[in-house]
């Protein structure tokens, strides 16, 4: 199961960390907030997303390792969040995850730590650009303390994200997740499984 773990809740994830940064001291940042308040506005509207996650290892034999175990390289994911609940395809199929944005927030981690590194998140205001045809507002927000660097662009005509760029940079292994958002027609799969009947199947291996 640690193989499936390890690339669900692409979109999710992305989210939830812009989110559980903003403690109340980040909040009070004029950009913090913006991202903060385009962010929050997921926990309930539906959306589907498309991601490109890679992984590299400063190792070469580290990369060989996770190459046979399906860990390595690139892999093309989506995900859809219907406000209630959180579908992730993994391996052609639709997982049933069980949770919610909103859930994944309220359950953030409160290990003291973790929440001192977060208080290091720095947002800043970068140039704006078009993405996917839609003219948009570009934030960065970094966090040295825990190697992760988030890139979101917000679409100036609907306040929504658009695409988010994070990159998780531990030393020996570094992650970078692109994610495309799209709002239009979302619904919740028709066919789906939970995790634990996907590990039943043999799916979680």
């Amino acid at each position: 199961m640690k193989k499936t773990s390890c690339r669900l809740f692409g979109a999710s994830l992305a989210l939830a960390i812009y989110t559980a940064a903003m403690t109340p001291a980040r909040a009070m940042d004029p950009i913090c907030n913006r991202i903060m308040a385009a962010t929050q506005v997921l926990r309930a509207k539906p959306f589907h997303s498309y991601i490109t996650e890679t992984r590299s290892f400063t190792s070469a034999s580290m990369a060989k390792a996770a190459g046979q175990i399906g860990m390595g390289g690139t892999e093309q994911s989506e995900e859809i969040s219907t406000g209630k609940n959180i579908y992730v395809m993994n391996g052609g199929k639709w997982i049933d995850m069980q949770t919610s944005f909103a859930a994944m927030e309220q359950d953030k981690d409160s290990d003291p730590d973790t929440q001192k590194a977060m208080e290091e998140s720095k947002c800043k205001a970068l140039p704006d650009e078009s993405m996917y045809g839609q003219p948009a507002s570009v934030y960065l927000q970094s966090n040295p303390a825990l190697g992760i660097e988030t890139k979101l662009w917000i679409s100036k005509t609907t306040n929504l994200p658009v695409r988010t760029d994070i990159t998780n940079d531990q030393g020996a292994l570094k992650i970078s997740m692109v994610s495309r958002y799209e709002y239009s027609g979302v619904q919740a799969p028709v066919h789906s499984m939970t995790m634990k009947d996907m590990v039943k199947s043999g799916g979680g291996r």
